[in-house]
Order: C-alpha cells, then structure tokens, then sequence
C-alpha cells in the first residue's frame, strides 16, 4: 500500500487513465468493458480529469479511488478479493479503510497492518493464532473480524464496517457527561467479558478504539490486534516505544513493566479512557511517555475529584477502583466492572416516608362507644281499688306479698270450712 496520499502536480496527470482504472483492480471487467466503450462512444469524455470526475458522478468510482488513479497509484486499491472505496484512518499499527468484497459485494473495514510490524515473523506467527480465536467472538459489543490474511506481503484483517465514530473522535469536542461516559463503559466492559471468555486479551483499550453507532450502541475494535503491540525478545526499548506512543496513556502498570497480563489489565485501561472521556485530562500526567509510564507504575492516578469534585462517591469509587495499581484489587472479571458501572445508571430507591413507597394501610376502625345505660321504665297497671294495697306490697317486698297472699288463702279456706260444718249442722 503507498504510504502518500498528496496529489501530485497537476502536470503529472496521467494524458489515458483507461489502461490504470483497467490495472487497478477497482472494476470489475465488465464494469470496465462498459466505461471504455461510453468514452469510444463520446458518452464520456477522454480527458483524464473530466473522465474521472464523470466516473464519480455515475458512481463507478469512489473520490477517494478516482484521486489515487490521478496520482498513477492505483496498484493499492486491490488487496486480496477486497477493493478499496475510501480511507477511514489510521494509527499505530496501520491504517483502516473502507472496503467491499469483489464477489460477494459486502462492505467492510479492512485494517492493513502496518510493514514494520508485518514484517517480524514472529509477531505475525502470533497474530494468525490469535486470529483463529478472534474468529469465535460473536458479541454486540465487539465489531466482529470476517478474515484475516496475507497478500503479497501485505498483512491485513477484515471486520465488521460500523458508521459511527469513535469515542477518540468524540473527545475532541470535550469530556463527556459523565453518565454518557459511564454508559459507554458499561458497554465496553460486556464486550471485553466476551473476549476474556474466549481467552482473548485486548492489550490496548483506549478511546479510539471504541466505536459508537448512529444509535449510541458501543463495539470494541482491535481485539486480537493488540499481539502486534508486544516487542519482541531481541527489540529494544526505543522501537518498542515506537511502536506504543499513543497508547501509552492507558497501559496498565503490569503491562508498562513487561509482565504477563489479563483481562484486568484491559479493565486499568478501561478505567484510564473512562477517567479521560469525564474529565478530558489523563489519570497519570507526565511530559513524557518515559514520565507517564514511571507515574502509573509508582504512583496512584491524580485524583478525579480534583478535576470534578461534583461526581457522586459511588462513581468515583468505580473508577478508583478500576484504577487501582495491583490487579487483585481491581475488579476480577469484566463481568463485575460491567455491573457496578450498570449499577451507576439505575435509578436510587427514593428515601421518602414510607407511606410513599408502599400502599397506606386504612386507618384503624374507632372504638365503639359503650352502649347507653338501660333506661328503667316504670308501667304500672291500673288495679281495682281493693287490690291496689296488696300490689303496692308486692313491688315492695315480693316475700312479703307472697307470704300475705299464703296467709289470706289459708284464712280463707279455714272461713270456708268453718261455714261449711254449720250449715250441715
């Protein structure tokens, strides 16, 4: 692949770019059979730059293609059965572009690695082996690899295409708010659990390497890219530097000494992007990447609260913890930083009274009142004027009455009896 992509002198135009669009590889033959026989026919015209810029109207070819055909360098637009449509960027270990499949016609990110790397048998060896697990890994959260190969020399993998920019790109506008960073986090961290579950280490989370859709769903990018980041036994530190300015600023300190690291290594840098994307400045300042690598080694991170004293305690312990020096007092897993950073977003439980949080209970039912007192009331019957005396008696003294009554019955059966033996008499 050239390295330049600056327009030549406009002197330097090519007079035919039949012959170059036909050697690029960018058309199809047909395609091709097609464009030539409208400018025999005087449809298009034969100059190279009117040509061209017809060509990119009518959507044969891309601006970014037709310009490398003006400049005489199309032999990079073909890699594999991959052609070129356009430059999406570029970084440390080679750039990225936009691509679709000769055959198949599926657009894709292909990623050419950078010639240095490609080049060290070795790490290559390496990369083909990750390559095979990086394959496995079928997640929301992780922009999937389709392939992976070599051609003439050219080492390249080919990924899921995402519209979207990265939260690297999004920085540049200033730091996040927070819940959108924490948010963002979270996603990543479900995605890292993925790859750590396939036994894949990313080595090199950063900011730029998490993409964002048009609807704010976030993918990791690189995984299984960051073998090619490991200097080799015999490099030196100064082409090993080379190879990791850029990234430097989110390394954990077990990876900055060259230890053997896991995925609570990628879960430090996860930490470094988050406290980045909040505050817009780097958790281990330095003037140097010697400086900040020494700083993130020996010494805590500053603290975030100096930068934004307004995020709430639960938030900053998350981050310090991420951030802590020692892997075994981070979180063990992905899956746990996943949770706590889900935690941060779900809403708190109201502290109101509460009769606000479940249903009242129904007031109690009052007391009873006593029932009244019996009101006694008095009937007496109108008795005969003989009787009146013997009633009065009864009310009284019933025993009395009665005993009376007993008297006066006796008396009288006596009277009668006495009668009785007179008259017989």
């Amino acid at each position: 692949m050239a390295t330049s992509d600056k327009p030549k002198p406009v002197n330097a135009v090519p007079a035919d770019i039949l012959p170059i669009i036909r050697n690029s590889g960018a058309l199809a033959e047909k395609q091709f059979l097609e464009v030539r026989a409208r400018v025999l026919a005087g449809d298009y015209p034969s100059e190279s730059r009117s040509l061209a810029r017809c060509l990119v109207v009518d959507g044969v070819l891309t601006e970014y293609q037709a310009k490398r055909i003006l400049n005489g360098k199309a032999h990079g637009l073909l890699v594999g059965k991959y052609v070129i449509l356009d430059r999406l960027g570029s970084g440390s270990m080679g750039r990225v572009y936009k691509a679709h499949h000769q055959l198949m016609g599926r657009v894709v990110a292909l990623k050419i690695i950078s010639p240095e790397i490609a080049t060290n048998d070795r790490v290559v060896a390496r990369f083909r082996r990750e390559m095979r697990l990086v394959g496995r890994l079928d997640h929301p959260n992780v922009v999937r690899a389709f392939d992976a190969d070599q051609s003439h020399g050219i080492l390249y993998i080919v990924m899921e295409y995402v519209s979207g920019q990265s939260l690297g790109q999004r920085l540049k506008k200033g730091p996040l708010p927070a819940v959108e960073a924490v948010a963002y986090a979270a996603q990543a961290a479900l995605g890292l659990a993925h790859a750590h579950e396939q036994g894949i280490v990313h080595r090199d989370v950063k900011p730029s390497n998490l993409l964002v859709t048009e609807n704010r769903q976030v993918k990791v990018l690189d995984l299984g890219l960051g073998v090619l980041m490991e200097n080799d036994g015999e490099a030196n530190f100064a082409t090993a530097d080379g190879v990791a300015v850029g990234t430097v600023d989110y390394m954990s300190p077990e990876q900055a000494c060259g230890k053997e690291v896991d995925g609570r290594s990628d879960l430090f840098s996860l930490g470094c992007a988050l406290y980045h994307l909040i505050t817009g400045r780097q958790a281990f300042p330095g003037d140097s990447p010697i400086e900040r690598l020494g700083h993130r080694i020996a010494n805590r991170p500053t603290p975030i609260t100096d930068h934004r004293p307004d995020l709430p305690a639960n938030l900053v312990h998350v981050i310090d913890k991420l951030l802590a020096t020692k892997p075994q007092d981070r979180y063990q897993t992905a899956g746990e930083a996943a949770e706590a950073l889900q935690a941060l977003l779900r809403p708190r439980k109201a502290t109101a009274p509460a009769a606000k949080l479940a249903a009242p209970e129904p007031p109690p039912s009052p007391a009873a009142a006593p029932p009244p007192s019996p009101v006694v009331v008095t009937v007496r019957p109108t008795y005969p004027g003989w009787f009146r005396p013997m009633a009065a008696l009864a009310e009284r003294s019933p025993r009395r009455a009665l005993a009376a009554l007993i008297l006066g019955v006796g008396v009288a059966i006596a009277v009668g009896a006495a009668i009785g033996w007179t008259i017989h008499a």
